[in-house]
């Protein structure tokens, strides 16, 4: 088996802990990888807004935010950005509220959050200083730029329910995926997956795919995971991961600093 010279990582529900933190022997591992000459990448849900205070800890040769929305190099003044069109996201929007009516809208646009009213904030948006409410999905559209992620919660639609909808209307005009939020849909332009962001990534550096160990917890991981030559989906991820077709190696979950344990492993045998 060929060893990796790529880490790639997930943030919430595998690198940190349930209280958002990093651990000193994450840190300290991740740190030896780099120091070994292993290149340390972050592939995150989150918005870069939310990610630079977990990234800044850590010695990453780059940083990919908002499903593979953003992609942030040490050595580029800007990131390299795959947004959602304006006018492709007024479709979606038009196509999933004919087919779930409950729905609310809002748009990361990788400096902040903008919702219209009928999106329901998590409590952890509603406290971010970076969210901003408009009047409605008309005037979220037209504010909000760039479109990295179009998101939509429904009322009282479950999420299978609403993934289902999202999938057959929408179509090739987006991406859609979750990434555990409640009743929470994430749509990127389409082709704008963790996966292809980690490949173009990779490919640049001259790393194959079997040359990278990818590390996640949830659906939105699949597209890494299934592409890195090395994927490991966290014991305490979604069962989605765990179909014995995927192939996927388990590393021990997020509370047990299972990408620590992991990559300690992989540094050991080289």
């Amino acid at each position: 088996m060929v060893s990796p010279r790529v880490i790639a990582t997930d943030l919430d529900g595998t690198l940190l802990r349930f209280d958002g933190s990093l651990s000193p022997r994450t840190i300290d591992t991740l740190s030896a990888a780099d120091a070994a000459g292993l290149r340390v990448v972050v592939v995150t849900a989150r918005p870069p807004a939310a990610t630079w205070m977990i990234a800044d800890r850590l010695p990453c040769a780059a940083v990919v935010c908002a499903n593979g929305a953003f992609t942030h190099l040490p050595d580029r003044a800007e990131p390299l950005v795959r947004a959602l069109g304006q006018d492709t996201s007024g479709t979606v929007v038009e196509k999933l509220l004919a087919a779930v009516p409950d729905l609310g809208f809002a748009v990361e646009t990788g400096d902040g959050l903008v919702y219209e009213p009928a999106f329901e904030l998590s409590e952890w948006a509603a406290q971010a200083p970076w969210s901003t409410e408009v009047d409605g999905v008309g005037e979220l559209l037209e504010r909000a730029a760039p479109i990295a992620k179009l998101l939509a919660r429904a009322a009282e639609t479950p999420l299978h329910d609403m993934r289902v909808e999202a999938q057959s209307t929408v179509g090739a005009l987006a991406e859609v995926t979750y990434s555990g939020g409640s009743r929470l849909l994430e749509m990127s332009a389409p082709g704008v997956t963790k996966g292809n962001a980690l490949a173009e990534l990779c490919g640049s550096w001259g790393v194959t795919a079997d040359e990278v160990a990818y590390f996640g917890d949830m659906p939105n991981d699949l597209s890494a995971l299934t592409w890195a030559g090395h994927g490991y989906a966290m014991a305490n991820g979604h069962p989605d991961l765990f179909d014995p077709v995927l192939g996927l190696g388990v590393a021990p979950s997020h509370q047990e600093d299972g990408v620590a344990r992991v990559v300690e492993g992989i540094l050991t045998a080289l």
